[in-house]
């Protein structure tokens, strides 16, 4: 199994010029966290998500209409390709403490979208994942990595440490 037959194809994506009311829009519309931001050319040059939108209205105290998701976005971007496997990504994901990681050909131009949740479904489902070594405790290793906040060991909201 390669990348190329998880990923999501229809990825929406935005340009950095763009506010960020129109990047809540897209994740509105195709109920998504996380929208990719490519050049005139469709290369990834970042990532936004929801939480940037809200921490950046919040932090700069504009409207979301009147700052761009340039200001926003992550641009230190973790993509695979088409023909990488599952497992690449998974520790990837792991590595890097993300939860999607952009798809792209050889001239990095967008091609599609894989998620944490999408590593969790082919698991579950009745496909066979051959010896690429993904395995429900890979994932649920990814997801620990993916949730410790950056600070350090997490802590519930009680006190409590995990």
């Amino acid at each position: 199994m390669k990348v190329e037959d998880i990923m999501t194809r229809d990825v929406r994506s935005c340009a950095p010029e763009e506010s960020l009311s129109s990047a809540a829009q897209i994740m509105w519309e195709v109920d998504c966290g996380a929208v990719p931001v490519v050049d005139a050319e469709r290369r990834v040059i970042g990532i936004i998500t929801d939480r940037d939108i809200c921490m950046a209205s919040h932090l700069q105290g504009v409207p979301l209409g009147d700052a761009s998701v340039n200001s926003a976005m992550a641009r230190d971007i973790k993509c695979c390709g088409p023909h990488d496997s599952p497992a690449t990504v998974q520790a990837l994901m792991q590595q890097y403490k993300i939860r999607r990681v952009p798809v792209v050909d050889a001239d990095r131009r967008l091609i599609g979208i894989v998620t944490l949740a999408d590593l969790a479904y082919i698991l579950g489902s009745s496909q066979t994942l051959g010896g690429d070594g993904m395995t429900w405790s890979a994932v649920g290793h990814t997801l620990a990595a993916v949730c410790e906040p950056r600070g350090g060991r997490y802590t519930t909201r009680y006190g409590g440490s995990r």
